[in-house]
């Protein structure tokens, strides 16, 4: 496999096999980078990827349930903690006093993944209110720092917003940005810069 990739000269490191494995993966795979390991798997966002682990071992423990996962501490808590705001998941406490995370039925049935394309627009409109402070015109890259979800995950569900008109996105004057500011707004496949956002609500509503 390696010999394949071209990567039989030298030692390869985890990120150079990653990145010539990238062309290979399709629609449909993703690479995923982890505290210690990457990972390669189906394309999931991360509340995805949490509640199908909480399916797999219902009461796990926060602790347990974080080993291994393909995101980083402070990303995997960031999305714990939507997704038990939103009620997609339930802690409660065993007698030892260890917290267990469940998924609570809904009509005799577990979360389906409409619930959690739900969570992930409710996440993202929580945020845009939170920053925006009544604001129309939100800058993108203060959004992206607030949810402090991957860089993937959080272009994927903006173009989906774009692309059924939930959201606008807006130019502006990438001067008065830093440079992490200009690299946290949104570049399209154009190349374009784009730098507020208005949240229009579904349907334009």
């Amino acid at each position: 496999l390696l010999k394949q990739l071209g990567l039989m000269k030298k030692p390869s490191r985890a990120g150079d096999v990653l990145r010539n494995l990238r062309p290979y993966l399709g629609q449909h795979m993703l690479a995923y980078k982890g505290t210690k390991s990457s990972y390669i798997g189906f394309k999931m966002t991360p509340e995805e990827i949490i509640l199908s682990k909480i399916r797999q071992h219902p009461g796990i423990s926060p602790k347990n349930l974080f080993r291994n996962l393909p995101m980083s501490g402070k990303e995997f808590i960031a999305v714990l903690n939507l997704l038990l705001a939103s009620g997609a998941v339930r802690c409660t406490f065993s007698d030892n006093y260890m917290p267990r995370l469940r998924i609570p039925g809904k009509i005799g049935c577990q979360l389906r993944l409409d619930d959690v394309h739900e969570t992930g627009r409710f996440a993202f409109k929580s945020a845009y209110d939170s920053v925006g402070k009544g604001q129309s015109f939100v800058r993108i890259h203060r959004v992206r720092e607030h949810l402090n979800w991957s860089t993937d995950h959080f272009d994927d569900l903006l173009r989906e917003l774009m692309a059924d008109y939930t959201i606008e996105l807006h130019g502006g004057d990438p001067s008065a940005l830093t440079d992490k500011e200009i690299r946290n707004s949104f570049t399209d496949e154009n190349g374009l810069l784009y730098i507020n956002l208005t949240w229009w609500g579904e349907n334009n509503e």
